[in-house]
C-alpha cells in the first residue's frame, strides 16, 4: 500500500485521505445506528427510550417517557399508545416520528375507563430544542393534564432552534380535546397541513399558536369549538418575524370559551407576517383580527368566506374585529365572500351548530363539505411568499376552506371497550368536609387510593392493599385542608386513574 501510494502525486493522496476520511464518517455513522437502534417490543413503558414499535401494537405508559438528545423514537403505524399515568408526558430532545397511515393510524389515548372524563387525562408531547419532529395520521385524545406547578400542557408543544432544526411535519392528524394549545410551535420551520382538532383550548387556550420566529405552512385544517382562537400567530422573537402561510382552513365556532379576552378564527399579532387566502370563517365569535402591532407592511390577505348563522348573530359573532382599542387594522378586502341568514343557509352539506357554554354538546356529525353553490370559490392570490418552509400551491380557482381527505379524517366517537377499571366521580362534589369515591375492580389485585394537590404533592393515602373484584367505597375527610382542586388517582398494577374533586369550605 505505502508503495502504491508513493507513485501517487501530492494532490492524488489527498484526494484519496478525503475519501478514506468520508468512508470512516459513513463507517462511524452507520456503526452508531445500530448500537441505537431497538425494537420496541413490549412495555409497560417510562424513562428514556428510543427504537422504533412493532407495527399494530399496544403500549402502555406508566409514567413520563423521555428521548435523549441523538436518541429516534420511531413508533410505528397501527400502534396504540395508552398513558396511563395522569402526569405522565412525552419529552423529545433527541427525533421523534409517529408516522401512522390513513388506513392505519397510530392512537394516543388513555385506558378506556378515564375516556368519558374528557381533555386533561395526561399530559402533552414537549419537543425542547429536539433534531427531527414528525408527526401524521395520529389521533391524540384527552391529552392536557397538569403538570406538577398545575399548569395544563399543550397537546403539542415544540421549541427549537430555528437556524439547526429541520423542519417540523404534523399533518393528517386528529387532535380530539385538549385543555391548553392544541398546537404551540415556538420557533422552527413547519408544516401544518390535514389536520382536525375539535373540543380544543378549554377554557382559553387556542388551537394552533405560531411563535418565537417560526415560519411555515397551515393548510387545509378543520378547527372548530376551540376555547380561544383557532389560528393565533404572533412572535416575541428579536431574530426574526414569525412568517406563515395560512390558507384554505375551515375555522368553525371558535373564541366563545374564554372568559376575559375573546378568541377569533384567525389572530394576527405582535411581530407577525402573515398571507391568509382562501379560508372559511363561520359561528366564530371574532372571524379575523390582525393588530397594529404585526409587521403590517407584510401583512396580506383576501379571499376569505364568512358566514354567521342567527344563533351567532344574536350573540355578537363579527367578521372584523373591532375591539374599540384603536390596534386592529382589519378591512374587507375586494374579493371576500360573506353569507348570514339560517342555519339551513350555511354553506355546508351539513351544519347544526348549538350556541351554549359548553361546546362538547356541539354537533360532531357535521359534514364540511361545501354544498355545490359555493364550490369552486378560491382563486390563486398574488404571494409574496418566499419562506423555504412553504410546501405546496395554493389551489387556484378550486375551493375555499380544506379539502378532500381532510374531512374524512373527522373522527366521530372513539369507541370505547366495556368499562373493566372504572373510579367514579366523588359524591358530593363539590364538598364540605367529607366526599364519597367510588372504585371498581375487575380483578383481585394490590391497589393504591391517593389523593394529590394541583403541585403533585401527596396529600393522603386512602388505600394500599390488595381488594378484591368489584365495586369499593371510601370516605375522604377534607376537614383540615384547605378550599381547592385536588386530584385522586386509582392505581393497580400498570393502570392508573385520576379524577378531580372540589372542596369549598
Amino acid at each position: 500500500m505505502r508503495a502504491f501510494l508513493n507513485h501517487l502525486n501530492p494532490k492524488q493522496r489527498t484526494t484519496i485521505g478525503s475519501c478514506v476520511n468520508v468512508l470512516l464518517i459513513v463507517v462511524l455513522i452507520s456503526w452508531h445506528a445500530v448500537l441505537h437502534a431497538q425494537t420496541i417490543t413490549s412495555g409497560p413503558l417510562s424513562g428514556p427510550i428510543h427504537g422504533t414499535t412493532v407495527p399494530n401494537t399496544t403500549y402502555i405508559v406508566t409514567d413520563s417517557i423521555v428521548v435523549n438528545p441523538g436518541d429516534s423514537l420511531h413508533v410505528s403505524a397501527g400502534d396504540t399508545i395508552i398513558m396511563a399515568s395522569p402526569f405522565g408526558a412525552m419529552f423529545v430532545y433527541g427525533h421523534f416520528y409517529f408516522e401512522g397511515t390513513s388506513s392505519n393510524p397510530i392512537v394516543i389515548t388513555v385506558p378506556d375507563s378515564l375516556r368519558h372524563l374528557g381533555p386533561g387525562q395526561w399530559g402533552g408531547i414537549v419537543a425542547d430544542s429536539c433534531g427531527i419532529f414528525s408527526m401524521k395520521f395520529t389521533k391524540i385524545y384527552c391529552a392536557g393534564g397538569v403538570d406538577f406547578t398545575g399548569h395544563a400542557y399543550r397537546t403539542v408543544d415544540v421549541t427549537s432552534d430555528y437556524q439547526n432544526l429541520q423542519q417540523i411535519i404534523f399533518s393528517d392528524n386528529l387532535i380530539d380535546g385538549t385543555v391548553d394549545d392544541a398546537i404551540g410551535i415556538h420557533g422552527g420551520n413547519f408544516s401544518i397541513l390535514r389536520n382536525v382538532c375539535k373540543y380544543c383550548g378549554a377554557p382559553d387556550g387556542d388551537n394552533i399558536n405560531i411563535k418565537s420566529g417560526a415560519c411555515g405552512e397551515i393548510a387545509y385544517n378543520i378547527v372548530w369549538a376551540a376555547g380561544g382562537s383557532a389560528i393565533k400567530i404572533n412572535s416575541s422573537s428579536k431574530t426574526r418575524f414569525t412568517n406563515v402561510c395560512v390558507h384554505n382552513n375551515t375555522c368553525i365556532a371558535s373564541g366563545w370559551r374564554r372568559t376575559g379576552e375573546p378568541g377569533y378564527g384567525i389572530l394576527v399579532d405582535a411581530g407577525a407576517r402573515a398571507e391568509i387566502y382562501n379560508n372559511i370563517f363561520g359561528d366564530n365569535l371574532g372571524d379575523m383580527d390582525i393588530t397594529a402591532l404585526t409587521d403590517t407592511m407584510n401583512i396580506h390577505y383576501n379571499n376569505n368566506f364568512f358566514f354567521s348563522s342567527v344563533d351567532s348573530m344574536n350573540q355578537m359573532s363579527v367578521f372584523y374585529t373591532n375591539d374599540g382599542l384603536g390596534d386592529d387594522i382589519t378591512r374587507p378586502q375586494a374579493n371576500d365572500k360573506y353569507m348570514t341568514g339560517h342555519v339551513t343557509g350555511s354553506p355546508f352539506a351539513r351544519y347544526n351548530p348549538w350556541f351554549g357554554n359548553d361546546f362538547t354538546t356541539m354537533d360532531s356529525n357535521n359534514d364540511y363539505h361545501l354544498i355545490a353553490q359555493y364550490t369552486g370559490l378560491g382563486y390563486t392570490p398574488p404571494l409574496t411568499w418566499t419562506n423555504p418552509a412553504f410546501t405546496g400551491q395554493l389551489p387556484g380557482a378550486s375551493n375555499v376552506g380544506a379539502l378532500g381527505e381532510t374531512i374524512t379524517a373527522v373522527d366521530k366517537a372513539h369507541t370505547n371497550n366495556p368499562i373493566e377499571f372504572a373510579l367514579k366521580q366523588n359524591y358530593p362534589n363539590p364538598f364540605n368536609p367529607t366526599t364519597t369515591i367510588q372504585y371498581i375492580l375487575p380483578h383481585e389485585g394490590q391497589v393504591t387510593l391517593k389523593v394529590y394537590n394541583l403541585l403533585g404533592q401527596l396529600v393522603q393515602t386512602l388505600v394500599n392493599s390488595v381488594e378484591t373484584a368489584g365495586a369499593h367505597t371510601v370516605q375522604f375527610d377534607g376537614s383540615k385542608l384547605s378550599s381547592g382542586m385536588y386530584l385522586y388517582r386509582l392505581q393497580s398494577g400498570p393502570l392508573s386513574i385520576v379524577s378531580r374533586m372540589l372542596m369549598l369550605k
